[in-house]
């Protein structure tokens, strides 16, 4: 998983790079894979050296940057 982790570190770093993003520090994908039989699973991979609390941290504040908006929409389309 190091290798995969410094692979999708490196090529993060280029993306978000080119479209003047900034300078990549720490990153957590998660990504759903389908396997050869089409089984479903989710992948989490942190660049090196995420601790967990950092990737906690991560993962919650993205959840609430969609929920905040969608929640607002869900609202406003109540009244």
């Amino acid at each position: 998983m190091n290798e995969l982790a410094s692979d999708i570190e490196t090529v993060l770093t280029e993306v978000l790079g080119g479209h003047e993003r900034g300078i990549l520090s720490r990153a957590l994908v998660v990504a759903e894979v389908l396997d050869a039989d089409g089984d479903r699973s989710l992948s989490v991979i942190t660049t090196p050296g995420l601790s967990e609390w950092d990737a906690l941290g991560l993962c919650r504040y993205g959840v609430l940057s969609i929920e905040g908006p969608a929640a607002d929409h869900f609202t406003r389309g109540a009244e």
